[in-house]
């Protein structure tokens, strides 16, 4: 075992620091609004509030007294008609509701930036993903929303689908056209089930944009029958902690609640079931105030984020202005530069996607932590102002540079080139390029792998290892996700293509990050194991 410091050495020396989090969870880290509205004792009592099923504090597995309060008083809050709560995460949500909503063998219509968690409910009912490929910007690499066109005409043409998954916002903030996908999908008698963990504050938000006149973005508002919510993403509950809400009377709350009783631990935590009881208690006492600040302060990064030179910012209509995506590609940045110039001042982001860096708001983020940002960002652009013009981007200029790989990853990029061996023409000209260029020949609107249509199998049950370059023609067992842009280029149960292959390897030789692809450049596809019977 290497000498490092230990997880609690680091989270006490981070919490000294003081850092700036734009990274989940919601409460930044900072006891301040716990401590305002009167919760300031169970911060501090942490170990003493940490306990089991004793008589007075009832069970999850069976609520009857103060957790089934704290259900009722969420479906209250989001207009449900039951909320189930859930300190397995998002995760154990999104299981039970797509079991529940899906017979054994069944099939059902997703996106295929869905969450990992979705192939473990797959898996468990013996269910039949049909994928549904969010569009890329071109501009910006960005996922954007399920188009609800393609969603009827997939309900159009395959008549056994029983339900539909939406990921609505996704993970950088774009929005799904939800109540137009609701009316399509009941139109059909199918259930639709919305993946809101990003987007549990949408709610709150929607009496805002309701006195300014604007569509509600919620999707409890927009016409869902199932939506999970992860309450400490932006909110003010414990990371773990999360929402089921039922809207309507399409689903099987019976069933939904059995399954989460197979899939949720036996020994919840009262931490995470407190933390979601001071959450909704916050929220009914000041959750208008609380949500128009943030929406203030939110507003005022905007605008003066928007006057510092070299800096570039994602602003569209179907976007989650919470999910705030800076660059400062301009002055020679890449996102994971740029995050890295942020955390040397003490402010950590939620992820880099591209030239991009994501800040993930939340109702902890107070106003002294935004003008902290904006002046780091104006200091950068002060610093890397002469740059602007004529100059190399750090992208481009860190991708000619020799990185340091031991030798496991020096044989696994061997092995990975091999692959462009007897291709076509194309591809050997492609594989003969330099590094930068190959990454220039790649790119969303370009590129047919990225929106590739696989031939589809059933999503296997077991798995081996096998080097990429040797996977044509094998079934994935798990998704293959290259960064940019982050969307699947191949999911489980589908066969991997050439195309796909040659389009993973060029990534990784522009040491561009791909999930699913381990450091010996190995893919876990379908056993192909033959089992002899004894004669």
């Amino acid at each position: 075992m290497k000498d490092r410091v230990s997880l609690t050495d680091f989270l006490m020396y981070h919490k000294e620091t003081h850092p700036i989090s734009f990274h989940m969870p919601g409460h930044k880290g900072k006891s301040t609004l716990y401590g305002i509205y009167g919760f300031g004792d169970f911060i501090k009592n942490v170990v003493g509030n940490d306990i089991t099923e004793i008589p007075g504090a009832d069970a999850l597995q069976q609520p009857r007294e103060r957790i089934k309060d704290i259900m009722e008083g969420y479906a209250g809050l989001y207009g449900a008609k039951h909320t189930e709560l859930l300190v397995n995460g998002s995760s154990a949500g999104l299981m039970a509701s797509i079991l529940g909503s899906v017979p054994r063998g069944g099939k059902l219509l997703m996106g295929r930036n869905s969450h990992r968690s979705v192939y473990g409910a797959l898996r468990l009912g013996g269910i039949d993903p049909i994928y549904i490929m969010p569009e890329i910007d071109d501009e910006t690499g960005l996922q954007l929303g399920l188009d609800p066109d393609k969603i009827e005409a997939a309900l159009i043409e395959d008549p056994d689908i029983k339900a539909v998954l939406v990921t609505s916002p996704n993970y950088y903030g774009v929005l799904s056209d939800i109540e137009r996908i609701a009316s399509i999908v009941h139109l059909h008698g199918r259930i639709l089930i919305v993946d809101q963990a990003h987007g549990a504050h949408l709610k709150f938000f929607d009496y805002l944009r309701s006195e300014d006149g604007l569509p509600h973005r919620a999707a409890e508002n927009c016409g869902a029958d199932i939506v999970v919510d992860s309450t400490h993403k932006t909110l003010l509950s414990f990371t773990g902690s999360a929402i089921l809400n039922i809207c309507t009377e399409r689903p099987d709350v019976s069933r939904i609640s059995e399954l989460l009783r197979m899939l949720q631990t036996t020994s919840p935590s009262y931490l995470l079931m407190g933390s979601l009881d001071i959450n909704q208690q916050i929220l009914r006492m000041d959750g208008y105030n609380l949500i128009k600040n943030w929406d203030a302060d939110i507003k005022y990064f905007y605008q003066e984020a928007a006057q510092i030179a070299g800096l570039g910012l994602i602003n569209r209509i179907d976007l989650d202005e919470t999910k705030v995506s800076i660059t400062m590609s301009a002055l020679g940045l890449s996102g994971p530069k740029l995050a890295e110039e942020l955390e040397k001042r003490n402010i950590w982001v939620e992820l880099t996607h591209g030239d991009y860096v994501m800040l993930m708001t939340g109702l902890g983020n107070e106003r002294g932590d935004y003008e902290d940002i904006l002046a780091a960002l104006r200091d950068l652009s002060a610093h890397y102002g002469g740059r602007i013009q004529g100059v190399e981007s750090e992208s481009s200029a860190s991708k000619t540079e020799p990185a340091a790989q031991n030798a496991a990853q020096k044989q696994a990029k061997n092995e990975i080139q091999a692959v462009a061996k007897n291709e076509t023409q194309v591809a050997n000209k492609n594989a003969s390029q330099p590094v930068d260029k190959i990454a220039e020949l790649r790119t969303p609107s370009s590129d047919s792998a990225l929106i590739e249509r696989l031939e589809q199998r059933k999503i296997p049950d077991t798995y081996e290892e096998v080097p990429l370059y040797s996977a044509e023609g094998r079934v994935l067992y798990e998704s293959i996700i290259p960064y940019p842009p982050g969307t699947p280029i191949a999911c489980p149960g589908e066969v991997l293509s050439k195309s796909v292959i040659l389009y993973v390897r060029d990534q990784l030789v522009a040491q561009h990050v791909v999930l699913g692809v381990d450091e010996e450049g190995r893919v876990k596809v379908e056993s192909d194991c033959v089992l002899f019977k004894e004669i």
